[in-house]
């Protein structure tokens, strides 16, 4: 089997195993809502006084009392009244239902937990113009700024994360630094975007997506471009933050990118989706 056909097929083995996770999840969200609706609609055999207590953030609580037994004498009928010619029977207090509850469709709504996942965004240069990040439960928003150097990230970036309850950020950002020819301030530059990074968003996972090496550039870009990719693997370890490696897998597939060289066309983008998404759910 041919080298592209062999990767193909790893690719759709992936994307299959996701389904699969996918699957398996609405079957035991769908297990879990019949049983709610069965409770739910599960009615005593007795005369009852239900008492439904609405709690935020988990299901109603439902408890049963039984209704006071009939009393043996004439005046005292219990929840029972003799209604004469003219008169207008009142409903007995212990009669009613005692319900407290501050939303009437709660008792349905699903529970939601304090440690869920927050919004995956993603970051970055043109490359990431056509991403699509698929994590389950989870929103993802792709910020792309074409053109951006790693300092042109750290400033615009807060703005896209600002206000929302993000659980994972990707950055994807570094060959436009490559033509100029200064390492030094390029890994200076990326030490201050993930401080900057970390100190906005404490609670949030922070990943570095690797460049892509690019096809028909000169040895020496190449050469730079492979040397930020090794020298990002020890950076982000010593960060203790995600490294995501693109590298092995666009290495020598130039149909992964347009006619320029530089940015993955539509096929490329979902390899790069699918390993940015992989690498976020194994995290």
């Amino acid at each position: 089997m041919a080298d592209s056909e062999v990767n193909r097929v790893e690719i759709v083995v992936e994307e299959l195993q996701a389904l699969d996770e996918q699957i398996q999840k609405l079957l035991a969200r769908r297990r879990y809502l019949r049983d709610l609706k069965a409770r739910l609609l599960d009615k005593p055999s007795s005369p009852s006084i239900i008492s439904v207590t609405s709690t935020p953030r988990c299901a109603a609580q439902v408890t049963f009392t039984p209704a006071p037994r009939r009393s043996n004498t004439d005046d005292d009928l219990g929840v029972f009244q003799q209604c004469r010619r003219g008169f207008k029977a009142r409903t007995p207090p212990l009669a009613q239902a005692s319900i407290v509850t501050q939303n009437r469709f709660d008792p349905l709504s699903v529970p939601s937990s304090p440690s869920a996942p927050g919004d995956v965004i993603v970051v970055g240069d043109s490359i990431v113009r056509n991403l699509n990040i698929t994590c389950p439960n989870r929103k993802s928003f792709v910020s792309c700024f074409p053109g951006a150097r790693v300092r042109d990230v750290t400033r615009r970036a807060p703005a896209t994360y600002k206000n929302r309850a993000v659980g994972a950020i990707v950055i994807h950002a570094g060959v436009n630094d490559i033509r100029h020819r200064q390492s030094e301030i390029l890994k200076a530059d990326f030490t201050a975007l993930i401080k900057d990074t970390k100190e906005r968003t404490p609670s949030a996972k922070i990943f570095i997506s690797g460049p892509l090496p690019l096809v028909r550039r000169s040895n020496e870009y190449y050469s730079r471009l492979l040397g930020l990719n090794n020298w990002l693997q020890g950076f982000c370890k010593n960060q203790d933050i995600g490294f995501i490696n693109n590298w092995d897998l666009f290495w020598e597939r130039p149909r992964f990118f347009k006619r320029d060289g530089l940015h993955p066309n539509s096929f490329g983008a979902r390899v790069l989706s699918e390993n940015i998404s992989k690498v976020i759910r194994l995290s």
